[in-house]
């Protein structure tokens, strides 16, 4: 069975005139309060085997707190987890990594809005709000996408 960690990344600054969206970073309160989600995520058991951010400077300090939390994990950059990425070209890259049949694996996939609430809604049909530093957890079983769980923000931070 594989599991999707679909986390969205921490409290990022605001931009600044000439910075392109991709540079923006996450703040200082944003590093504190995304160690402490991922650090609380790890605690609920559930450690990623392989992971996935997006190219953007926020969605990668967002898994370097990840892999703070729960050791090191091959680790990619993928440019189908930008937010304006469309969702059924991730179902079917998803559904590709699946074929590779690497038994029980824990994918964490660190990307932005409104493509998290747009691919969730995709696998699963089901509607959540996707709040910075959370995760939405979904796993592949008989042979589709099934919502299992939505930890808030403060839910992981404990």
């Amino acid at each position: 069975m594989t599991t999707l960690l679909l986390i969205r990344h921490g409290i990022a600054e605001d931009p600044q005139p000439g910075q392109r969206d991709a540079e923006r970073a996450l703040t200082p309160e944003g590093w504190t309060r995304t160690r402490a989600a991922m650090a609380g995520l790890v605690r609920l058991g559930l450690r990623p085997t392989r992971g996935f951010n997006s190219p953007y400077r926020r969605a990668a300090e967002t898994m370097t707190c990840l892999q703070e939390a729960a050791g090191a994990f091959p680790m990619e950059t993928s440019l189908g987890l930008v937010p304006e990425a469309r969702p059924a070209q991730a179902d079917l890259w998803l559904r590709g990594l699946l074929a590779e049949d690497l038994g029980e694996e824990v994918f964490a996939l660190v990307s932005h809005q409104p493509f998290l609430s747009e691919l969730i809604f995709h696998l699963t049909g089901h509607s959540t709000d996707v709040k910075k530093a959370s995760c939405t957890v979904i796993r592949w079983t008989s042979g589709g996408w099934r919502f299992e769980r939505q930890y808030s923000p403060s839910e992981l931070r404990g």
